[in-house]
């Protein structure tokens, strides 16, 4: 009778062993579909320096404005001096001599930033529709150099100081990485979905 039952018992057993491994096969996937929580950050800098360009490349050409192209930063690398920042009729704008390719012409340019950024709560967020408006909410847009730079940050950064909720006379000073969003395409400056000028 024991004998018998010997090929049961194995059956079994198996059986028991397969449970136990689709038991952790389970947690394993559930641990696995966690995601992690994600923060978005905020900051700011920038300023008028003769800088070398860069390593990376790009196109070439010349012309107007239009939604151009969806590649977003790097501009920095392009310019030969680090744009300016000024608020002309309303709108912001940033100039600066760039070229699309590291060993063409430079070509002087300029772009509205407001259709690039939107203002959440104070803070400074890039949009790739050219549907921003942050100029409408933010005032003393400017490339911080000198004493107005007392956090020394690099070169590349806006700042502005901006509206937390409708009719906030105080505003809250906020600071951006402008080479995170602004690139240059086709020797303009622009960010996805509003490009610049050649002036």
């Amino acid at each position: 009778m024991r004998f018998q039952s010997f090929p049961l018992a194995i059956v079994i057993g198996a059986g028991f062993l397969s449970y136990i491994q689709l038991v952790v096969t389970a947690a394993a996937a559930a641990a696995a579909a966690v995601a992690l929580p994600v923060q978005a950050g905020v900051r700011t800098s920038s300023s008028r320096v003769p800088v070398a360009r860069g390593d990376d490349g790009g196109g070439g050409g010349g012309g107007g404005g239009g939604g151009g192209s969806p590649v977003e930063g790097g501009y920095h690398n392009l310019c030969h001096y680090y744009p300016t920042i000024g608020e002309i009729e309303g709108q912001i704008h940033m100039t600066g001599q760039c070229s699309s390719n590291q060993n063409g012409s430079l070509q002087n340019t300029w772009m509205d930033l407001g259709p690039c950024y939107a203002n959440i709560n104070g803070s400074l967020f890039p949009v790739t529709d050219g549907k921003g408006d942050f100029h409408t909410t933010c005032k003393r847009c400017r490339i911080p150099i000198g004493i107005d730079d007392a956090k020394k940050l690099p070169p590349k950064w806006m700042r502005c100081t901006c509206e937390r909720f409708a009719g906030d006379k105080e505003g809250k000073e906020t600071e951006v990485d402008l080479d995170q969003h602004i690139h240059v395409f086709e020797d303009k400056l622009g960010c996805p979905g509003a490009e610049g000028f050649i002036a």
